[in-house]
């Protein structure tokens, strides 16, 4: 049975007893993963239950939310709820599926960073895998999208039950005596996934299955492959923030192809782009001047390099996110959490790639925070500079193209720029001693984690 089969999991990935935030919304699946799971308690591991109320569906979903407690209360299993509401922007410029996605992500990894989780569970099963398969097929997807859903990901998920079908999930809860909550738009037509998955119900658990090892095989061989593509990168490609120019091409067309998907990905995480899509492009690469690549981004010529770069007609809307420590801000239009914590004295001060920064404030000082992008008239005191200086000299002095100054986030206190995320901390606020109070400030953009 199920927990058996979490059981193997843990075993095949090296994952011993520890705490795990189990994500449920009160579907079929992921009850049955947080009944399956709460079992291997007595195996050393302690389970945390985060549910994220979207409000959707209205009443529905608040009935969700009540389910998921009131199971969470007859297992003994702490119980934590985030607020799910969707940003207009995010819906208009990413749709409804992929903006509740990322504001999901977001949240969880909010309750994992306050409960102490190392993991943060989902409960996607072998039948949604095959889906997945046949979704990337069916839009053209390359062998990169074959690798569909992972089952350990860098950024802390896991999905223990990809080695489970969807039937015997349901026999499972049937063998509990537990009836799950239905969400109605599972089962809504006008969605690809759903349409695949009515026609898959014509097949046996065999087909189930030799779709779904598509993925592993595509995995295993994924590695091979992407070491030609770093390599591939190291020789034509310069990546910075907000853009990624490309010195030169590989002869090669399905690498030319690769690296365009990787930096499309990078810049624009929640947009899938087909195969077909990337053949067009590559055959234009000679004689592009300007190109669509999606609605958020395109290629353009400057100076003999061709620059993947946001397209300045869909510049970011201002954004403004208040958060104190130990919590997390998430801004939709930009796909970005920002994060700040207490910071251990000794701590390393900036990371390699400048994703974490070491601050520093008044003692007392209450460490509550704004995120926003910039405005007019705003002035920054670089590191190690006596004076302030116009952000946007700052800014063009680091070589910042126009069209990305406005969706770097800014983290002020007491009104006072702190950090230029990824790029700068203030003078004012870097660490002195490691006697104060210390903070670390994060980054994490969606695409810094595996796309499934």
């Amino acid at each position: 049975m199920l927990p058996e089969a979490l059981r193997r999991f843990f075993d095949v990935y090296r994952i011993g007893p520890c705490r795990i935030l189990v994500a449920v919304s009160g579907g079929a699946d992921s009850t049955a993963l947080l009944l399956a799971i709460t079992d291997l308690r007595d195996d050393g591991f302690e389970i945390v239950c985060g549910h994220v109320n979207h409000h959707i569906r209205g009443a529905e979903a608040d009935e969700d939310e009540a389910f998921v407690r009131s199971t969470c209360e007859r297992l003994g299993v702490p119980f934590h709820v985030a607020d799910g509401s969707l940003d207009s922007d995010a819906v208009r410029s990413h749709g409804v599926e992929a903006a509740a996605r990322a504001i999901r992500t977001s949240r969880l990894q909010e309750i994992r960073a306050d409960v102490g989780a190392r993991f943060i569970a989902t409960a996607h099963q072998m039948n949604d895998q095959a889906e997945t398969i046949l979704m990337r097929l069916f839009t053209g997807s390359g062998i990169a999208g074959l690798r569909g859903i992972h089952p350990v990901r860098d950024d802390g998920f896991i999905r223990p039950l990809l080695g489970v079908r969807r039937a015997e999930i349901e026999v499972f809860l049937q063998s509990r005596g537990v009836t799950p909550r239905i969400d109605a738009m599972n089962a809504d037509p006008r969605y690809l996934r759903v349409r695949i998955r009515e026609s898959l119900g014509a097949y046996d658990a065999r087909t189930i299955e030799n779709i779904a090892v598509v993925a592993d095989q595509a995995r295993q061989q994924w590695s091979a492959l992407e070491a030609l593509i770093d390599s591939a990168e190291k020789s034509f490609v310069e990546a910075l923030a907000g853009q990624t120019r490309f010195t030169g091409w590989p002869d090669d067309p399905w690498l030319r192809r690769a690296l365009l998907l990787r930096h499309i990905q990078r810049l624009d995480p929640t947009r899938e782009i087909s195969a077909a899509d990337l053949e067009r492009i590559d055959a234009e690469l000679a004689t592009i001047q300007r190109l669509t690549v999606t609605k958020s981004l395109e290629l353009v010529r400057r100076d003999g390099l061709l620059i993947l770069r946001f397209r300045p007609a869909a510049e970011t809307a201002g954004f403004e996110v208040a958060f104190g420590c130990g919590a997390a801000a998430f801004v939709p239009t930009i796909a970005t959490t920002v994060a700040v914590r207490p910071a251990a004295a000794g701590s390393e001060r900036t990371s390699a790639d400048r994703t974490t920064q070491l601050i520093q404030l008044p003692a007392g000082a209450a460490p509550e925070f704004l995120v926003r992008n910039r405005r007019d008239g705003d002035r920054f005191r670089p590191l190690g500079l006596g004076g302030e200086k116009k952000l946007k000299d700052f800014l063009i002095d680091r070589k910042i193209a126009a069209e990305e100054r406005d969706r770097i986030p800014l983290v002020l206190w007491n009104g006072e720029i702190v950090w230029v995320a990824g790029i700068e901390v203030a003078d004012g606020f870097k660490v002195t001693t490691d006697a104060g109070n210390l903070y670390e400030l994060s980054i994490r953009r969606l695409s810094d984690s595996s796309p499934a």
